[in-house]
């Protein structure tokens, strides 16, 4: 870790910045479902999936409203196609990201649907 001036200049992981952002945004919207074995699950994917694709979003120069319009539609070919770009890219956090972003879209429709509705609390 460097030090400037007592600022930490490390380098930061920027997925992990925005998984956290994502999770407190949807954990504000979230009420009682955190209190839940269910809710919790779904808020935890729904916020590993935010965040990747929020990453995609910075990489492609979008804002969050190419985001919403992906979580809206719930559409896995489309998700699928965003994680092949994220792949392609190569840095780790996007490969990350891309891989994260294929295990939730294979899942099946409605749990696909319930996962991205989490993730729209937060937009």
């Amino acid at each position: 870790m460097r030090r400037r001036g007592g600022e930490d200049t490390s380098p930061v992981d920027r997925l992990q910045q925005l998984r956290a952002r994502s999770r407190h945004e949807i954990d504000a919207h979230a009420g009682d479902l955190r209190d839940t074995e269910p809710g919790r699950y779904f808020i935890d994917e729904a916020t590993e999936l935010l965040a990747a694709l929020r990453l995609w979003a910075e990489s492609q120069f979008r804002t969050d409203q190419a985001v919403r319009l992906l979580l809206e539609a719930a559409d896995a070919g489309a998700l699928d196609g965003v994680a092949r770009e994220l792949l392609e890219l190569g840095t780790p956090e996007e490969q990350t990201a891309g891989r994260t972003i294929v295990e939730i879209a294979s899942r099946s429709s409605g749990e696909l649907m319930t996962i991205a509705g989490y993730a729209l609390r937060a937009l």
